[in-house]
């Protein structure tokens, strides 16, 4: 029998300087004590819960985290979510790793029987919105930006292990990112993409001390970067090697390159381009466990569909785990995300539009009850060990889905987000 983890979206990201998106609040998660018992009625052996230190409200957490310990239920202890810390620090800011180990240390003080902890939800997939592709503070498209953030969130991720292990000897170490794939149109594009699938592995990599004058991004590091060899040399002195990898696997994660005719390099989303094949993790979790040898689990599985169709997709990143596993990689769990669905992540949180997302239970916001969907009940079967099946298929399966690469990208360049085909287009719904 696999874990299976069921968790809420609590994404605290600052847009810009003076932009925050809480989704905690936005979701109505932060004022429902109910959730936590919601959670524990579906028989998960764990999850993943927000004690962020944009808020710092660890009397909030306290009864949530007592009644989780009560119904028997793990907290996986997530301190970032895609977030930059306090309004007074940011990614750049070289006082950030010891800012946040010095918080990451009084939350384990106040709860030293806590065990497992993800220190910083995602910061690759963090690092790139904020640092080259402009959609989150700082807002730049800068590769020494990027190495700055990078290097922050690691030595942020070792100081604040050391300093939790301190008082919680045996604490695990879970690391999550983002689990991407990419296809090469063209010549063009080869050498990129190339890259890009280094860069997946990056945030595992740099904070398990693997970094060195051989790693394949060693130079980009120090070159495109700005981080020095020193730099490098001292996380690899520091090595904290993540006790799980999480890898959290979404249909847009799988991306298609090509060279545009003016000559750019066109960047869209797989799952809509004619001859790619629909999402599937099974391949990218077995890449994974050959490159890391780390124990893994799928950290988030959620997609934008109606209910049936968010029950087939769980029920096929199931049956890649049962594939993988069976084939000798080390998958420990499987999680499923948006307990209480999100909104607003079609562009990111970068538009108010109230595009809200139904995930385990509906999307209720602050004032309403979330009621069970039909991936509940798949989420309970699951945790039982009884198959479960959804839809006859769903819409990233069908043909109604797909567009040329170049519609895709004028799209982009129109200022579409990228998620808002499951609002635009009846196809897709």
């Amino acid at each position: 029998m696999i874990d299976v983890w069921a968790s809420p979206e609590p994404s605290i990201a600052r847009i810009d300087a003076t932009t925050v998106r809480d989704q905690g609040r936005e979701t109505g998660f932060r004022t429902r004590f109910s959730d936590i018992d919601a959670i524990a009625d579906l028989g998960v052996a764990a999850t993943r819960f927000p004690l962020l230190w944009e808020h710092g409200d660890l009397d909030w957490a306290a009864p949530r985290l007592e009644r989780l310990r009560a119904r028997g239920v793990e907290p996986i202890v997530t301190l970032l979510h895609h977030g930059s810390g306090p309004l007074d620090t940011d990614l750049l800011d070289p006082a950030f790793p010891d800012r946040f180990a010095a918080y990451a240390e009084r939350v384990a003080r106040r709860f030293p029987w806590v065990r497992h902890w993800t220190p910083i939800n995602e910061p690759l997939t963090t690092a790139r919105f904020a640092t080259l592709y402009g959609v989150w503070y700082p807002n730049l498209r800068d590769d020494r930006a990027f190495g700055r953030a990078m290097l922050h969130q690691t030595q942020a991720q070792q100081r604040a292990m050391e300093r939790i292990r301190g008082i919680v000897p045996d604490a695990a170490f879970i690391l999550t990112d983002d689990l991407q794939r990419f296809t090469a149109a063209d010549a063009g594009v080869d050498a990129y993409v190339a890259f890009l699938r280094e860069r997946v592995f990056l945030s595992v990599e740099l904070v398990a001390g693997r970094v060195g004058d051989r790693h394949p991004l060693f130079a980009f590091l120090r070159d495109a970067c700005g981080v020095t060899a020193d730099e490098l040399a001292a996380l690899r002195a520091h090595a904290t090697p993540p006790d799980v990898v999480a890898f959290d696997h979404y249909v847009h994660s799988e991306r298609y390159l090509f060279t545009a005719p003016d000559g750019r390099i066109g960047d869209v989303p797989a799952v809509y381009v004619a001859g790619e094949p629909a999402p599937r993790c099974a391949p990218l979790l077995a890449a994974a466990w050959e490159r890391l040898r780390l124990p893994l689990a799928l950290g988030e599985v959620h997609i934008h569909a109606a209910a049936d169709e968010r029950v087939r997709w769980l029920a096929q990143h199931a049956a890649d785990v049962a594939t993988v596993r069976s084939a000798g990689a080390d998958v420990r769990a499987i999680g499923v995300w948006a307990a209480f669905g999100l909104v607003d992540w079609h562009s990111l949180l970068r538009r108010t539009d109230g595009v809200a997302e139904d995930g385990i239970f509906t999307f209720a916001g602050p004032a309403g009850e979330p009621q069970r969907t039909a991936v509940a009940d798949a989420v309970a079967a699951l945790v039982r060990g009884l198959p479960i099946a959804g839809a006859a298929d769903g819409w990233w399966e069908r043909e109604a889905r797909l567009r040329t690469p170049a519609a895709l990208l004028a799209a982009a360049d129109a200022g579409t987000p990228e998620g808002a085909h499951v609002v635009a287009s009846e196809a897709f719904v």
